[in-house]
């Protein structure tokens, strides 16, 4: 069983409805033409020891102390639907707080009262209460009503309440009715837990897929996974910048249950599925996920084993499916463990990084190669080679004076002396490539570089600035000139988007192009490659030159 962290306090609050007398038909009553009765109805608060009810439920490990210390309510928001499904006035209702607070109960705890809301006058009927929250001064939710559905997300603090919502309200002319409305303090940490992480005032369908894993060591022994995932929201498409996944915008940071849900012991033997559910937004793959994996040890600690963006339509796929209903992706994390289940939801980690800074040539780097020649440092220009080099001048004397991207002396970075082969030459020369294995078919994955222009400018027909041509698996990416982005001996930091195609790995190359056969002089730092997207949230260009 769970444990959960429910902080400061428990606010029982009260709906009041609230009727006057009984009035004449009057066509202008503000009843209404036809002087059907209308009923007020607005809210009353009463603050009582949480610690009483934690008491008749499950183990809580919780303070109860200031949960409205500096934070006095000053509004109730609330969400009511009518007996046809349909919102009252359409959204949210925010209804003030009576600045004066009393122990109306004597149970030496403060009662709120709101004020009377012209929008909570309503006709006799049936209503449900869908959403409650209460707000102080600085706009701050600070008590939430918890749900015991899952119809706007998952939800876990209903057993802390004797009735959750949804709430039924029946308002009857002439009579005033009470309504106990339990809210708990609310803590960001536990936002998926009130069963509000999608709410909105239009039905928002959701979609679920399970997770389950297996571990293996290097002796081949098997065992279940324990595991966290992680998923957030893109707000449209991977690209756009910046990108930010924290816990202010997580949707879904969830662990499975193991052991029986015992937890103890030191070898874990059995474990469970864990089912997310994800908002659907259009049900045609437009809705954009990030998603990580990290294997839980006996010890509690947390390592990253799988990360990747993927669709509302890719959790739909009919492979993952058991007998057509449950949705499930397995996951299989070590040696002689096999490959995950296809297709491939989530990949593996990927984090390459070359900063040059202890290479000498390529063949001391981390990550990539070139087939151009290494060469020493000359006085004659070393067309179609390169060397790896503190200051460019290192290299060629007619290079300018410029350090690394990071401008620092004690730093490294690579200077390519353009080709000088003739365009009708069929010889394709690849000043860097480096190749990214078992990636998911469909996956984003991304580089970013700082790039020089040490070009000597000229203006005329041929040109002599560096052109580069990206790509990936021999299909065009980005084809530009450096100097358009920074101008001359200035770095500049570009970013690429490469989606991963059937074949499982993704060449990815930056070649001279067939028809500038000049110049090309350039500088290279900084080599960065992941499947993580906040990588490009610092560069300056992305995908630059890219075909429409």
């Amino acid at each position: 069983m769970k444990n959960f962290k429910i902080y400061l306090a428990y606010v029982a609050l009260l709906a009041m409805v609230m009727t006057s007398c009984s009035k004449e038909d009057n066509p202008d009553s503000p009843d209404g033409p036809d002087g059907e009765e209308m009923v007020a109805l607005s809210f009353t608060g009463m603050l009582s020891d949480f610690t009483r009810k934690v008491d008749t439920k499950q183990a809580v490990d919780a303070p109860v102390e200031g949960c409205f210390e500096n934070s006095d309510p000053k509004y109730v928001r609330v969400g009511v639907k009518d007996d046809l499904g349909d919102w009252v006035t359409g959204g949210y209702i925010d209804i003030p707080v009576i600045p004066v607070s009393v122990d109306s109960d004597g149970d030496g705890a403060d009662n709120y009262l709101t004020f009377e809301a012209e929008e909570l006058e309503l006709e006799e009927g049936n209503y449900t209460l869908e959403y409650f929250a209460v707000y102080n001064s600085d706009n701050n939710l600070i008590l939430m009503a918890p749900r015991s559905d899952n119809n706007y997300g998952p939800y876990s603090f209903d057993n802390f309440v004797d009735f959750p919502l949804p709430q039924d309200i029946d308002l009857i002319a002439g009579t005033k009715h009470y309504q106990e409305v339990e809210v708990l303090c609310y803590d960001e940490q536990d936002v998926q837990e009130y069963g509000y992480l999608f709410f909105d005032f239009e039905e928002l369908p959701l979609t679920y897929i399970c997770f389950f894993g297996n571990e293996c060591d290097n002796e081949g022994r098997h065992r279940p996974s324990h595991f966290r995932v992680k998923v957030w929201e893109y707000p449209s498409v991977p690209g756009d910048l910046p990108v930010v996944f924290n816990d202010d915008n997580i949707l879904v940071n969830d662990v499975n249950d193991y052991n029986n849900g015992e937890n103890s012991g030191d070898e874990i033997t059995q474990a469970d599925p864990l089912c997310i559910p994800l908002p659907d937004r259009n049900g045609d793959g437009d809705t954009w996920f990030y998603g990580e994996i990290y294997s839980i040890d006996a010890q509690g600690n947390e390592e990253l084993i799988r990360r990747g963006d993927f669709t509302d339509e890719d959790t739909k796929d009919p492979n993952f499916e058991i007998d057509g209903k449950q949705k499930y992706w397995h996951f299989r994390e070590g040696p002689y463990c096999g490959e995950d289940s296809d297709p491939c939801l989530l990949g593996n980690v990927v984090d390459g990084s070359e900063d040059f800074n202890i290479a000498n040539s390529f063949d001391d780097v981390t990550i990539g190669d070139t087939e151009y020649a290494w060469s020493e440092n000359t006085s004659e220009d070393p067309y179609g080679t390169y060397n790896i080099v503190s200051n460019a001048q290192d290299f060629y004397s007619g290079f300018p004076n410029l350090l690394d991207a990071d401008n620092n002396s004690d730093g490294k970075f690579v200077v390519f002396d353009g080709d000088d082969l003739d365009p009708n030459e069929t010889n394709r020369r690849v000043y860097y490539s480096q190749n990214i294995p078992t990636v998911c078919e469909g996956d984003m994955y991304y580089i970013t570089m700082d790039l020089v222009d040490i070009s000597t400018p000229n203006e005329d027909e041929n040109g002599n600035d560096a052109q580069l041509k990206i790509t990936a698996n021999n299909v065009e990416v980005a084809t530009f000139e450096i100097s358009d982005l920074a101008g001359y001996d200035t770095w500049t930091k570009v970013g690429f988007t490469l989606m991963a195609d059937s074949s499982g790995n993704i060449d990815f190359e930056i070649v001279d192009p067939d028809n500038n056969w000049e110049g090309n002089d350039f500088g290279m730092d900084n080599i960065n490659i992941s499947n993580d997207p906040t990588i490009l949230n610092d560069i300056d260009h992305l995908n630059p030159g890219a075909p429409n």
